[in-house]
């Protein structure tokens, strides 16, 4: 979990601050919206903060605000903003530090690191097992990793399908669904999530377009046809080859 020291309410300029701020730090007549406004930003947070779901705000040594972290936000000067919500009443990581000694040492640095019980997440692999540090107990990233594979076929396929799937720099889907129609091709598993994954029955067809060829045919389960935002897009946008399927 991320512990930051707050100092006493400051005033800074706008102008110059990244976030557009009046005034940082902790004063005992700020509320928690106004609390998290003024101090979700911007601290000097190293690779450890990536795998952290919480952090604590303290002041004169009893901890004022607990926030729970969706993503970080890279701003100038190697610092980075928190981006997510402040916690209230009722919440077990609230409950456990809001308006109790700060559960850290005083340290010169603002930004210090602890485990905590209530950071537990579950493991990537899926396994559910607690994991208080990162995304895996050990070993369970290969585990995820081989499981996937299995899904898509051998080895050899899943690189096949891994560069049919994702542009030339990796870094976002190519892909672009250009017809969907209830099932009717000689496929008999589902190309989404392959052959290991027994999915109990084919329902579309669907032509797609990607960064390998121009005209790419999957058979599809019902799961892949609600769960994909792309599919979902594309039968809104016709709404007879949705009926079709039952999805209208």
């Amino acid at each position: 979990m991320i512990h930051i020291t707050l100092g006493s309410m400051r005033y800074v300029n706008p102008e110059q601050d990244q976030l557009g701020r009046d005034h940082v730090g902790w004063d005992s007549n700020m509320d928690d919206a106004a609390l998290f406004r003024a101090n979700r930003g911007c601290w000097v947070l190293g690779e450890r903060a990536d795998r952290e779901q919480y952090a604590l705000l303290s002041a004169q040594g009893i901890v004022r605000q607990a926030i729970e972290i969706d993503g970080l936000l890279s701003v100038a000067g190697g610092r980075r903003v928190i981006e997510g919500r402040f916690l209230e009443a009722g919440h077990p990581v609230h409950e456990a530090y809001v308006g109790k000694p700060q559960p850290v040492a005083a340290a010169r640095n603002p930004v210090t690191y602890f485990d905590s019980p209530h950071a537990a997440r579950s493991c990537g692999c899926g396994c559910g097992a607690p994991v208080t540090l990162g995304w895996f107990l050990t070993g369970h990233d290969q585990k995820a990793l081989h499981d996937r594979v299995a899904k898509i076929g051998t080895v050899h396929q899943f690189i096949e399908w891994f560069d049919r799937t994702y542009d030339e720099e990796g870094r976002t889907m190519a892909s672009r669904v250009l017809s969907i129609a209830p099932h009717t091709n000689a496929k008999k598993a589902c190309s989404a999530h392959g052959a290991g994954a027994s999915c109990a029955q084919l329902v579309a067809d669907v032509v797609l377009s990607d960064a390998g060829s121009e005209h790419v045919e999957w058979a599809v389960c019902r799961r892949w046809l609600d769960e994909n935002s792309d599919a979902q897009a594309w039968l809104r946008q016709h709404p007879e080859e949705a009926s079709k399927l039952g999805t209208a």
